[in-house]
């Protein structure tokens, strides 16, 4: 089952700033501040902008704290102090208290910012944390999607064999399934043969993949030859499908740790009831060709006998 990492308290809400975004909403700022500045010698001549009781730079510098928070406020702080237009000391004025003065304005922008900066940036990582919780609540539920899913194909599964157990008149079918499942490569092909016969609706072949086509490994009968069949020919899912060719056939993959490695053809155009028994030969023979031994598998319990299918 997937397990799911629960992150770290300290790890949720990165405490360095994200470098594009601080450099995105700077620029910005940047660039109304330089175009403000560029606007007073040619509209208003020079000095127009320190005679006035508000500076156009305020503008600029809320918009830069309420959007993007504590550190492009200050910084537009500084480089709006940079290119504020300093006015000349009047004669006769005290130099302290003239640049006092003239401060003042620096000083008003420096605490609005780190004010209205410091509650933005709140606002801010409030929304990054949302946006991290949203993205965890949607990592659970793929998560829990895939493990309904795994559930279902469990349930069905078991159905199939629970059903083959019902139907089967002896224990024949069970006792060849089983043979298939737990046969090495020596015995595979005979063992294919004796359970094809029982769950078959007509002649039958186990086509390995050789190469870039698929050839009779093992058949019901000796003199069945089936046509080279391309490895694209036919879906490579769990599905019996029609094969395009004369007698018609019906096809299905075999794969082995989710690699196509052969088919299962037999030579009808409807299974005819045999649905569940072909689908039982199918993974009984995939259980023999899966190399991985690790894999859980599924057991069906009889007096003195065995069926055993691996869980997909």
């Amino acid at each position: 089952m997937t397990q799911i990492a629960e992150p770290t308290s300290n790890g949720l809400i990165p405490a360095r700033v994200n470098g594009g975004l601080f450099l995105q909403g700077f620029a910005g700022s940047a660039v109304l501040l330089l175009a403000i500045d560029a606007t007073a010698p040619l509209f208003f001549g020079p000095g127009y902008f320190a005679g006035l009781t508000y500076h156009p730079f305020w503008i600029v510098i809320l918009l830069a704290a309420v959007q993007h928070g504590l550190f492009v406020g200050l910084s537009v702080v500084g480089l709006a102090a940079l290119l504020m237009d300093w006015p000349t000391r009047p004669l006769g004025v005290d130099i302290t208290a003239h640049y006092a003065d003239i401060a003042t304005a620096p000083a008003q922008w420096l605490l609005v910012a780190l004010i209205v900066g410091l509650y933005r940036q709140h606002q801010l990582r409030n929304e990054r944390a949302i946006r991290q919780s949203n993205a965890r609540l949607q990592q659970v539920n793929q998560t829990l999607v895939g493990e309904i899913r795994r559930l279902d194909s469990y349930v069905t599964q078991t159905e199939q064999m629970v059903a083959i157990a019902g139907s089967a008149p002896n224990s024949a079918l069970l006792s060849a399934l089983d043979a298939l499942a737990r046969a090495d490569a020596s015995r595979r092909g005979e063992c294919f043969v004796a359970a094809a016969r029982l769950c078959l609706p007509g002649p039958g072949a186990w086509l390995a993949m050789d190469g870039i086509a698929c050839t009779v490994a093992a058949a019901t009968q000796p003199d069945l030859h089936a046509e080279i069949i391309p490895p694209d020919a036919v879906a490579g899912d769990n599905n019996w499908h029609t094969l395009a060719q004369d007698p018609p056939a019906l096809c299905a993959a075999i794969r082995a740790k989710d690699t196509m490695v052969g088919l299962i053809m037999v030579q009808t155009a409807d299974a005819g009831g045999y649905e569940v028994t072909m689908d039982a030969l199918r993974r009984a023979l995939q259980d023999s060709l899966r190399n991985d031994r690790n894999v859980p598998v599924l057991r069906l319990d009889r007096p003195k006998r065995q069926l055993t299918y691996a869980v997909n």
